[in-house]
Formats: structure tokens, C-alpha cells, sequence
């Protein structure tokens, strides 16, 4: 391969990225679909999940199916901007698809916060671990 303007063999690109990288980033990619298919079947279930009854269990489990697939979004490498926009957006979305469309679902304002404070914790948690591994 030579060089348009001056006639210099040019090497084929390098890829910048190791293999050890791409294992992680695919082991993190697939984290990322676990996490959004436990979030939708969490959400979207016809029923609400039973478990024990322990206050505000409820609201815990909101800030976990949200926080999991943000964590494992941004070590990905998904970029935050977009990742982050559509999670926050599937908050509000999905209390008001269960209150509209799921007959034995309520939607919940405070489920909606609750999974916003996960969007947040996730991207809190991964900031914290980017500095600290200095990644």
C-alpha cells in the first residue's frame, strides 16, 4: 500500500485495542444484555413480582435494574450520552406503559425515581471505578 501524495509504503492500521480488551468488552456486552433482559422482564411482566415484604424492597430492586445495565453500558464502552439519555427515558416510560397497559401493574412515580437514581448510581459507580483502576 503506498501513500497517495508521496509514494511511501504505508502500513495497514493497527488495531489500538488488545485481545484482552475485546474478551472484556464482550464479556461487558454481554452483561449489559443480561441486565436489560432481567430489567424488561422485571418491568414489563404482567404481574408484579412476588417476594418477601419488606419495605421498600421494591424500590431497591427499581435502582438495580437500572443501575446493572448502566455499570455494564459504560464498561462496555456504549457511549454515556446515548446509554444514559435511554435509560432515563425508559424510567418514566415504563411506569407509565405499566399504569396504561398492564392490567395487574400500577406505575408509580416513585418507582420512576428510583429507577432514575439507578441510572445515576450506575454511572456514579462506574466514574468511581474508572478512577480508581485509572482506566
Amino acid at each position: 500500500m503506498t501513500g497517495r501524495r508521496t509514494g511511501v509504503a504505508m502500513s495497514p492500521p493497527r488495531s489500538t485495542v488488545s485481545p484482552a480488551m475485546r474478551t472484556t468488552r464482550r464479556r461487558w456486552l454481554v452483561a449489559l444484555a443480561v441486565a436489560l433482559l432481567v430489567q424488561l422482564v422485571t418491568v414489563y411482566s404482567p404481574g408484579a413480582p412476588h417476594g418477601p415484604e419488606v419495605s421498600g424492597l421494591d424500590k431497591v430492586v427499581h435502582l438495580v435494574i437500572f443501575a446493572a445495565p448502566a455499570l455494564a453500558g459504560l464498561a462496555a464502552g456504549v457511549p454515556a450520552r446515548w446509554l444514559l439519555t435511554l435509560l432515563a427515558i425508559h424510567a418514566p416510560v415504563s411506569e407509565l406503559v405499566q399504569w396504561a397497559a398492564l392490567p395487574h401493574r400500577d406505575g408509580d412515580v416513585r418507582d420512576a425515581a428510583a429507577d432514575l437514581a439507578g441510572v445515576l448510581v450506575g454511572w456514579l459507580v462506574f466514574r468511581g471505578w474508572r478512577r480508581s483502576r485509572r482506566w
